[in-house]
């Protein structure tokens, strides 16, 4: 039996006049001759009713149009959700988001359950730590609370333990991304956007490029250690990233026997493989002495093709059994190439990170260009390999200063 038609308007709530002809705005649901009215948190006169049903609607009128219509089109989906429709259900299904909504706290753990669903444990954890410290900050504030003030006293919070401007940036970036899918679900008020141009800006800190010049790359490859130390597996594993286009921790664990061939690796990175299933990126990598010396040294000894090639994780092991194990190889790693870097004398700390940005930064330097950068760094598109060199180090800037005069 086909079910009778369930209506869903926003409407003017004339029943409950306000102050200065003023009428709540509501979304009224009708089904079988029955009506109910759900507040949006808008009010408005007739002229601004008539202004917002128009295609004349500008400034906050127009943001009013566009929250109320985002809230009747969910209004509406959640309505033919429901077979048989019931208010109840309906109230049921429609608020859960707004409860989902009402504090900080709870909208941050909404999401970060979301991302641990779909497996995106990376981003969860990140999440779960500016969700930490907002919430120390200011315990159970409701979502709807965070404003510019709020962002500015918390910038200072945080500044005043001693962390830095960039970490600010770290914390809010997260936050920022909260709110906007809360707004986008008309549970959060366009007007009260705290964030842009005169509200408050996110820092992004100081872009300061970790590279490697040249010669500290040989210093690296010829700085003598014991065999088959933790000091020369972590060396092995930095010159292999360094080689392998910048190959980080969790895609050389990653690796499989089906990615090697006599001369080259192929693989596709763990962090884009979910959001880019449709059209996979194939990072290829060419194979030389250096490479095959490594694997050599520190492959199994017998790989199948779906077998890994490293002894870093274990086909058995969970994604979140999995993560750790290569956090803790990735934290030998920067622990013992550390040591090499400042016996080495070297400024900066020697993590893989230098090692992806070193191989990035020299290949453009030899006078690669852009389009193969980004092909090598698996990049989707030109733009984000640019916003990679978007700075550059005092002594490139040196030497292009000095350029200008080297007649």
């Amino acid at each position: 039996m086909k079910q009778e038609r369930v209506n869903v308007r926003i409407v003017p709530d004339t029943r409950r006049k306000k102050y200065e002809d003023r009428f709540p705005i509501k979304l009224r649901i009708t089904f079988k001759g029955e009506r109910k009215y759900y507040g949006t948190g808008y009010d408005a006169n007739q002229e601004e009713w008539d202004k917002i049903n128009s295609a004349a609607a500008s400034g906050e009128l127009r943001k009013a149009k566009v929250e109320l219509g985002s809230i009747e089109k969910r209004a509406q989906k959640t309505v033919e959700s429901i077979s048989p429709f019931s208010f109840k259900q309906f109230e049921k299904e429609f608020f859960e988001q707004r409860i989902r909504y009402e504090s900080l706290k709870s909208a941050f753990d909404a999401y970060i359950d979301q991302l641990k669903t779909n497996e995106q444990w990376g981003t969860a954890t990140s999440y779960q730590t500016a969700c930490n410290a907002l919430h120390k900050f200011k315990p159970k504030i409701a979502l709807e609370d965070v404003d510019k003030e709020f962002l500015q006293k918390f910038e200072k919070w945080i500044l005043e333990q001693g962390k830095s401007i960039t970490t600010v940036g770290i914390y809010l970036r997260p936050l920022r991304a909260i709110i906007n899918i809360a707004k986008d679900n008309g549970v959060f008020r366009p007007e009260n956007y705290p964030f842009g141009k005169r509200k408050y800006v996110i820092p992004t800190g100081k872009n300061i490029k970790k590279a490697l010049a040249i010669d500290q790359i040989r210093q690296i490859f010829d700085y003598k250690t014991e065999s088959g130390s933790p000091m020369e597996m972590a060396k092995s594993f930095w010159i292999f990233t360094y080689l392998c286009n910048g190959i980080n921790m969790m895609d050389i664990a990653h690796l499989r026997g089906k990615d090697l061939d006599p001369r080259s690796i192929r693989f596709i990175r763990e962090k884009t493989k979910r959001t880019t299933k449709g059209d996979p990126i194939v990072i290829t990598a060419s194979r030389n002495d250096y490479i095959d010396k490594i694997l050599s040294k520190w492959a199994k000894r017998r790989i199948l093709p779906d077998d890994y090639v490293f002894d870093i994780i274990e086909l058995s092991d969970t994604v979140q059994v999995a993560r750790k194990k290569i956090q803790q190889f990735t934290k030998q790693v920067n622990k013992y190439m550390k040591r090499i870097g400042e016996d080495l004398g070297f400024e900066l700390s020697l993590t893989t990170y230098v090692a992806r940005h070193s191989f990035a930064t020299i290949l453009l330097r030899s006078g690669a260009p852009m389009t193969f950068a980004s092909q090598s760094l698996g990049h989707s598109n030109v733009i984000t390999t640019q916003k990679y060199f978007a700075g550059f180090d005092a002594e490139s800037q040196e030497t292009f200063v000095k350029a200008l005069t080297d007649f």
